[in-house]
């Protein structure tokens, strides 16, 4: 396993939250391509000039959630740029999109392959599961989600 700067496990549930989807699952050179740039912002993530506690997790290597913990510093307009910056960064050196956020990945269990399908797609299915890219704060965060219930495809 490779190391990170913030332990995610540190950072507060009600830190405020980001993920990024790949659209396509990264390798494990990538993988460490990918540990090493998000180490290097959660270490030197700044806000007016004030260090920022950071803490990033990866899942099914397609998915990246990042959180700032703001209850000494609010995470501001050119931080949050720079966190930007970074994905675009990863995403070209990689060749991999962080920011189509019109698809999904869905599976019809924990058995079953990540299928890469469009939102639309996803909307229609009425079980399995997903990676929910979606929420407010790092609590709320459930990376792999089902189906049913979600936002995607709402109880009646």
């Amino acid at each position: 396993m490779i190391s990170k700067v913030n332990n995610w496990e540190d950072i507060p549930s009600e830190s405020r939250f980001w993920s990024f989807c790949a659209q396509r699952p990264w390798s494990k050179d990538e993988e460490e391509y990918i540990y090493g740039a998000l180490n290097e912002l959660c270490a030197s993530w700044k806000a007016h000039g004030h260090l920022i506690k950071a803490g990033f997790k990866t899942v099914e290597n397609r998915l990246i959630g990042i959180c700032v913990d703001e209850s000494l510093k609010q995470a501001s307009g050119c931080s949050i740029d720079s966190r930007i910056h970074l994905m675009n960064d990863i995403s070209a050196k990689l060749e991999i999109n962080f920011f189509n956020r019109m698809h999904i990945y869905v599976r019809e269990d924990v058995s079953s392959k990540w299928l890469y399908v469009s939102l639309k797609t996803a909307k229609k299915m009425k079980s399995g599961e997903f990676l929910n890219t979606v929420a407010r704060v790092k609590g709320e965060w459930n990376p792999i989600s089902k189906i049913q219930g979600s936002w995607i495809s709402p109880s009646k």
